[in-house]
C-alpha cells in the first residue's frame, strides 16, 4: 500500500525534474545556438493524435521483432521529448575549461505525455586538453553515439551508458579515435526476504569497453566507422547461472551522394553483444518476450544485452541507409536491412533452435510545394520469420501533408497530416495486435487497417557527440 513518504518522494522527483526542464526552457530564451561559455539549449519532441478505421485510438502497424517502432510516418503511437542544456562550469587561464551537460525527457505509450520527466542525461567534459590533440575527457550518464535509420527510428547501434572515456581524438591517419568504459544492468539479484538471510545470488551487470575510430577517409567522399564492444560480467557465475562474456563488431562507410548521404554497414554480435535481453519463451503472440530484461531497446547494438546469453547465441545485420536531396524541392531517404538471429533452444526461436530472418525495405519521398509546405509519402515492407512458424508480411502505406521550416528533406520543425494504411497476413494478425501498446487486440482477425490524425516532430540546437 503506498504511504505519504512514497507520494512525498514521487512529488520530490518530479518537482527537481519539472525544475530543470523550466530552467532549460528559460536558458533557452536566452540563446538556443550559443557556445559553451553562454550555454546552450537542446532537444527534440514528437506528439500527436489519431484515431483508426477500427474505432477508438490510433492504430500502429510493426511486426516487433524487438524494434520499437516500424516506418514512422503517420504510425507513430507514442509521444517522446527531450530537453537538455549546456555550459562551462569552470575554465582555466589556459583556455581548458569544464563543461556540464544535463538533459530531462518524458516518453509515453500513448498520445498524452506522462508528466513523469527523469533526468537522461548529466556528465561532465574536459575540453582543451592539450595531451588529447584535439578530443576530449567525459565522466558521467550519457547518449553516446547513436545514429540511426531517422524514418526508422532504428539506432542501428547505440553505446548510451554511464561511464567515462576520451572522445575524437585525431589521429595521423585523418580521422579520430575514441574509448570509453560503461557499467551497464548495474542490478543485483538477491536471495532471502529479510535482513538476517539476505544473500548475493548473482548480477545481471557487466563491464563493457568501447573502442571507436570514426572519419577514416578512404576515398573521395567516403569514409569508415569502426566500432567494438567489448562486455565482460562483472560478477562470477553463481546462483545457478552461468554468466558469459560478449561482444559486437561494427564496420560502416560513409559516403556522400547527390546532396544527402548513404551508410551501408556490417554488424555482428555474440551473446551480450547481440544487444538481447535475458532469454524468453516465445510465442507467436508475444515474441518479443525472447528480448526479456537487461537487454535494449528497439534492436540495438553496442550496449550490453543479457550476460546469460553464450557464444551460441549471434545476431548478423546488413543494412543500407541513404538519404538525398538532389534539387531544392525533392529529397528523399531509402533503406534495406537483412538482419539475422541465432539462438540455441531458448530464447527468440522459443523450443526450436534456429534462426529468425528479418527483411525490410523502405522508400521515404518529400516533394516542397512551396516554401512551407511538401508533400510527403511512405512505403515500409517487412518480412519476420522465425523456425517452424509461417513468415509474417507487413505493408504500411502513408500520405502525409505538411507544414515546415523549409523545403529540405530533414528541415524541421514539421506539422503534419496523415493517412496511413496497413496490410499484413493471417500469420502477423497475432503480431500486429500485441504490438499496439495503447490499443492490444483492437485490430481481432483484421489483415488491414487504416489511422489518420496529426503529428509534430521538432529538434533544435546541436549533437552533443
Amino acid at each position: 500500500m503506498a504511504t505519504p513518504s512514497m507520494f512525498a518522494h514521487g512529488a520530490l522527483r518530479r518537482s527537481i525534474a519539472q525544475a530543470v526542464m523550466t530552467a532549460c526552457l528559460g536558458m533557452a530564451a536566452l540563446s538556443a545556438f550559443a557556445s559553451d561559455d553562454e550555454g546552450e539549449f537542446t532537444g527534440y519532441l514528437r506528439a500527436g493524435a489519431g484515431t483508426s478505421s477500427h474505432g477508438g485510438t490510433q492504430n500502429c502497424y510493426y511486426l516487433g521483432n524487438g524494434n520499437g517502432h516500424g516506418y514512422r510516418l503517420g504510425n507513430e503511437c507514442d509521444s517522446y521529448t527531450e530537453f537538455g542544456y549546456s555550459r562551462t562550469m569552470a575554465k582555466a587561464d589556459d583556455g581548458v575549461k569544464l563543461v556540464g551537460y544535463i538533459m530531462v525527457n518524458d516518453y509515453s505509450g500513448d498520445s498524452a505525455y506522462s508528466g513523469k520527466l527523469g533526468i537522461s542525461q548529466i556528465f561532465v567534459q574536459a575540453k582543451g586538453l592539450d595531451w588529447l590533440n584535439g578530443g576530449t575527457a567525459w565522466v558521467g550518464e550519457r547518449y553516446y553515439e547513436r545514429p540511426d535509420i531517422h524514418w526508422m527510428d532504428l539506432q542501428y547501434i547505440n553505446l548510451n551508458g554511464t561511464g567515462g572515456g576520451f572522445d575524437n581524438i585525431g589521429t595521423d591517419l585523418g580521422g579520430k579515435f575514441s574509448y570509453a568504459i560503461f557499467k551497464d544492468n548495474d542490478t543485483n539479484n538477491i536471495a532471502g526476504t529479510s535482513l538476517n538471510n539476505y544473500s548475493f545470488k548473482s548480477s545481471n551487470s557487466a563491464i563493457r569497453n568501447n573502442f571507436l575510430y570514426r572519419g577514416l577517409p578512404v576515398n573521395a567522399g567516403g569514409t569508415l566507422d569502426l566500432a567494438v564492444s567489448l562486455i565482460t560480467p562483472s560478477s562470477p557465475d553463481n546462483g545457478g547461472a552461468s554468466r558469459h562474456s560478449g561482444y559486437s563488431l561494427h564496420l560502416f562507410h560513409n559516403q556522400d551522394v547527390m546532396g544527402g548521404g548513404n551508410t551501408f554497414g556490417v554488424q555482428y554480435g555474440v551473446g551480450a553483444g547481440t544487444g538481447r535481453g535475458d532469454p524468453g519463451t516465445y510465442t507467436v503472440a508475444t515474441p518479443w518476450t525472447a528480448f526479456g530484461s537487461n537487454g535494449p531497446c528497439c534492436n540495438r547494438m553496442g550496449v550490453s544485452g543479457s550476460t546469460l546469453l553464450g557464444s551460441d547465441d549471434t545476431r548478423l545485420r546488413i543494412f543500407d541507409a541513404l538519404w538525398i536531396q538532389p534539387t531544392k524541392d525533392f529529397g528523399a531517404g531509402f533503406n534495406y536491412i537483412h538482419q539475422e538471429d541465432k539462438s540455441p533452444v531458448y530464447g527468440i526461436n522459443g523450443a526450436s533452435s534456429g534462426t529468425s530472418k528479418w527483411d525490410s525495405f523502405g522508400i521515404r519521398p518529400s516533394y516542397a510545394i512551396n516554401e512551407h509546405f511538401k508533400l510527403q509519402g511512405q512505403i515500409g515492407i517487412d518480412r519476420l520469420s522465425y523456425p517452424g512458424t509461417d513468415t509474417e508480411n507487413l505493408t504500411t502505406f502513408t500520405i502525409a501533408p505538411t507544414i515546415s521550416l523549409g523545403k529540405g528533406f530533414f528541415d524541421r520543425p514539421e506539422l503534419r497530416f496523415f493517412v496511413t494504411h496497413a496490410k499484413w497476413n493471417n500469420a502477423a494478425t497475432a503480431n500486429i495486435n500485441a504490438n499496439n501498446a495503447n490499443s492490444v487486440g483492437a485490430l481481432g482477425m483484421a489483415t488491414s487497417g487504416t489511422s489518420f490524425g496529426v503529428q509534430v516532430e521538432a529538434w533544435w540546437g546541436k549533437n552533443w557527440f
